[in-house]
């Protein structure tokens, strides 16, 4: 299993609540820039972890279908989203897994299964935790117990 942790939450404007009267361009615009800093992002977590020897990054590129489950920390004073506008935004943080080679595909033959967690006026906000966990023959998620 592999855990990171992001300093940073998605970018709200692209939750499901976006306006959607804005120009197709203005939307790609920015779907592009936030896919550009979540790659930014992960590589630099994942180097993190390399530095501190976290032998758990050997496994990427991750072969096997994968369990991906966010954690979202929204600090105090900071509104929380709604579970579906998380799932929405992180759909370019999953996009960019697969840019940087980390997966092959997002489609259910590589990221089998999932969850999102919001935990709003969080002292860890804002911010975000990314398990990784690789699936076993039968499917089944191999879960082990993560402490807070």
């Amino acid at each position: 299993m592999i855990e990171l942790i992001i300093p940073v939450l998605p970018a709200p404007d692209l939750s499901a609540n976006r306006r959607r009267s804005r120009a197709w361009q203005s939307q790609w615009r920015d779907t592009t820039k936030e896919r550009i800093d979540a790659c930014l992002v992960l590589a630099s977590a994942r180097r993190t972890l390399w530095d501190q020897g976290n032998e758990s990054l050997t496994i990427i590129p991750l072969t096997r279908p994968i369990a991906l489950h966010w954690t979202l920390y929204f600090p105090k004073g900071m509104r929380a989203w709604d579970w579906d506008n998380c799932v929405s935004a992180l759909k370019v943080w999953q996009d960019s897994m697969k840019d940087l080679g980390w997966i092959k595909g997002d489609s259910p033959r590589y990221i089998a299964t999932g969850s999102v967690t919001c935990v709003p006026s969080s002292p860890k906000g804002p911010s975000m935790r990314l398990r990784i966990q690789r699936m076993t023959s039968n499917r089944q998620v191999e879960m082990r117990m993560v402490e807070n």
